[in-house]
């Protein structure tokens, strides 16, 4: 039996295909689905396992942690009661095994979830479902704990990273944590192996939830989009992919940031076309911007409703502060433009990391992108030259969960 782990969003996009890789080939597996991982498996039909179907989650002392923590979320979340309930009571119930009584509840005042770390409750779950490989992201709560536990069971273990790891290096890149770490290029790979780990350890996979971008059926809809748009005219197609830039990091107020960031991004590529003719921009902004797009010779807009994965096939170059549409456009082979002065930018790398060539202005943009059109593979796209997909990041990962299946 293989147990899956996951929590949602970018977790659980990253763990599915597996799963499906799984299932279609008939092999066992269990999923355990925390928060809203649970529905983004059910849309794909793969079966999943709740907190609320872990041994203990109907004791006494478990429920009454659980309802008392469950009290304090907003009403009408995304999580049902009895799931919230569950996982809050199990959870809590480890920290205070761990910790005692008083220093639980202290660590929980002071961290909330992020206190949690329930190893020997996953350890429980290894051991009741005879579980023989556990596969997990890189989650620092109950997905730590699970690889965690398959060690102290001597069972094998992959860990499967989502992202750059800038955080979460500190355990992973820990010599004995997983014995298999998948991870998004050969940067993040140096970077654990600086850190001790083996190299037999680390294989270079991407990540499962951007192989879509890599199917013909997405490559065929760039193709076509390129075509009805006009951009097979031998203009180098620049696409911004805008964010919002707060004036305050989420979680590192200490990080100022510049809201006027985007605005002046895109203000510099729009005078950039009008004194190089031999370029066009078009500007898509993010969901959360209430931005009106004004027109302008070679400037075009990408409504929210075209297809992502098409526009970045259709394109020649993109230019990003740090919106993961970077991180796309670099995974299928098109060079990627990042202004590196966004808050954001310490937590998507992508200049260190290889995805992007970086500037340190906005004004430094222009001779990045005059260099980047003379690159071969921009000079010479045709819409006959067709996109050489890799080895899909599914198929990648299946090969090292194989290895240690063998």
């Amino acid at each position: 039996m293989i147990l899956l782990v996951s929590y949602g969003g970018g977790h659980v996009a990253a763990l599915a295909p597996i799963a499906k890789a799984l299932q279609e080939a008939g092999r066992p597996f269990r999923f355990l689905a925390m928060t809203t991982a649970a529905a983004h498996l059910q849309r794909l039909r793969i079966p999943c396992l709740g907190f609320a179907d872990l041994p203990g989650a109907t004791d006494d002392e478990v429920l009454r942690y659980g309802e008392t923590l469950a009290d304090e979320l907003p009403p009408g979340g995304p999580v049902s009661r009895a799931e919230s309930v569950a996982y809050l009571g199990l959870s809590f119930a480890d920290l205070v095994h761990r910790l005692g009584a008083a220093e639980a509840a202290s660590r929980y005042r002071d961290r909330g979830r992020q206190a949690f770390l329930p190893v020997r409750l996953m350890r429980a779950v290894i051991d009741a479902w005879q579980c023989r490989l556990v596969v997990a992201t890189n989650s620092p709560r109950a997905e730590r704990a699970a690889i965690a536990a398959a060690g102290s069971a001597g069972i094998r273990s992959l860990c499967l990273v989502d992202s750059f790891a800038m955080q979460e290096v500190e355990w992973i890149g820990v010599p004995g944590f997983a014995d298999r770490v998948c991870v998004l290029n050969e940067q993040v790979r140096e970077m654990f192996l600086a850190r001790g780990r083996r190299a037999e350890e680390v294989w270079v996979t991407g990540n499962p939830a951007f192989d879509g971008l890599l199917s013909s059926q997405t490559i065929d809809a760039g193709e076509r989009l390129r075509e009805q748009r006009g951009w097979d005219d031998g203009l180098v197609t620049i696409l911004w992919a805008s964010q919002i830039e707060p004036e305050q990091h989420t979680f590192r107020p200490e990080r100022i940031g510049d809201p006027s960031l985007p605005r002046r991004v895109e203000q510099y590529l729009r005078s950039f076309v009008v004194d190089h003719p031999g370029f066009r921009l078009v500007v898509r902004y993010h969901p959360s911007e209430r931005e009106t797009f004004v027109s302008q010779p070679r400037v075009e807009p990408s409504e929210r409703s075209e297809d992502l994965g098409a526009l970045l096939h259709a394109v020649d170059v993109v230019v990003v502060t740090a919106s993961t549409v970077g991180m796309q456009a670099s995974m299928i082979g098109r060079p990627v433009v990042s202004v590196d002065t966004s808050v954001f930018t310490a937590d998507a790398p992508y200049s260190r990391m290889g995805i992007s060539v970086g500037v340190d202005s906005v004004q430094a943009l222009g001779s990045e992108l005059t260099k980047i059109a003379t690159r071969p593979q921009v000079a010479s796209r045709r819409r006959a030259d067709r996109v050489s997909a890799p080895v899909p990041a599914t198929e990648r990962v299946m090969r090292v969960l194989d290895s240690l299946c063998a």
